[in-house]
């Protein structure tokens, strides 16, 4: 019998964590893409966990840049610090918190990566909404998820799954433009929504 889904992860090791990340590799580059992302860019990642996503996010970014890696979790985000020290990667601030209710003071984003996290969340309508408030006018986000007509070989089983059109209207909830939806992998999905000018 298979084991019932648990959203927070704690059933798991930050390590198996980690693992699982590397699964959406061939994903992030078309996420950096979208958003523009170049040097110095600011960028705000929601659910950051230990941190595979950070270190892409600020080797494109580069030293002038800063990735905003957000979690509710000091285990994940302390997983993260290692790796950073291991590596001499000194442009990733971590910060635990909850997305839907972290106050912007001292982050200014250029961007934000909301990836395989809002069904893992209590309130992903309130991420969505707060997020909105760290980015100024006319700047991008990803919002991914696993596609509920996927596999389900990898993510969330097929009952925790969101699908695109409850994302969309979230993300026009809290003040957000579609601009474009994709179909990355059989599994996956992203959309990419903008703040309004």
């Amino acid at each position: 019998m298979q084991e019932a889904f648990r959203k927070d992860l704690t059933h798991l090791t930050w390590d198996e964590v980690y693992a699982r990340q590397l699964k959406s590799a061939d994903l992030v580059g078309e996420w950096m893409d979208a958003l523009r992302l170049k040097t110095g860019d600011r960028v705000l990642e929601i659910g950051a966990g230990p941190g595979y996503v950070s270190l892409v996010l600020a080797d494109r970014v580069g030293p002038t840049g800063v990735v905003y890696a957000v979690d509710r979790s000091a285990e994940a985000l302390a997983y993260l610090e290692r790796l950073q020290k291991e590596r001499g990667v000194s442009h990733i601030r971590r910060l635990v918190a909850d997305a839907a209710t972290l106050e912007p003071a001292g982050v200014r984003a250029d961007a934000a990566l909301i990836t395989m996290v809002l069904h893992h969340a209590e309130d992903p309508a309130g991420i969505l909404r707060n997020v909105a408030r760290f980015l100024s006018p006319g700047s991008l986000a990803v919002v991914a998820e696993f596609h509920p007509d996927g596999p389900c070989d990898q993510g969330p089983p097929q009952g925790h799954r969101l699908t695109s059109h409850q994302v969309k209207t979230w993300c026009e909830s809290a003040g957000f433009v579609t601009l474009s939806e994709r179909r990355q992998t059989p599994e996956h999905y992203m959309l990419l929504v903008q703040r309004p000018s």
